[in-house]
């Protein structure tokens, strides 16, 4: 019984520092790469891009003056809920 119990110990140590070494390695990928200022990078592009979509979306363009925004003529359109 003893022997069992031992090599299971055993096996939890090298899967937890397996498991550190790639957390290591990951962390080390996400900063070298500059993953996170590429993301908030696309978030800043991809809301500019709907602020203009939205601005071009007025009252006079879309449907003479019902909808308030893209978003509002897409649900009424039936094209997104």
């Amino acid at each position: 019984m003893k022997e069992e119990k031992g090599i299971t110990l055993i096996a939890l140590i090298i899967t937890i520092i397996v498991m550190l070494i790639l957390v290591a390695v990951s962390v080390a990928v996400v900063i070298n790469s500059n993953l996170i200022g590429a993301a908030e990078k696309a978030a800043n592009k991809y809301n500019a891009a709907d602020e203009s979509l939205n601005s071009l979306a007025t009252d006079d363009i879309i449907e003479g003056g019902k909808h308030n925004n893209v978003q509002d003529y897409l649900i009424d359109a039936g094209i997104t809920q």
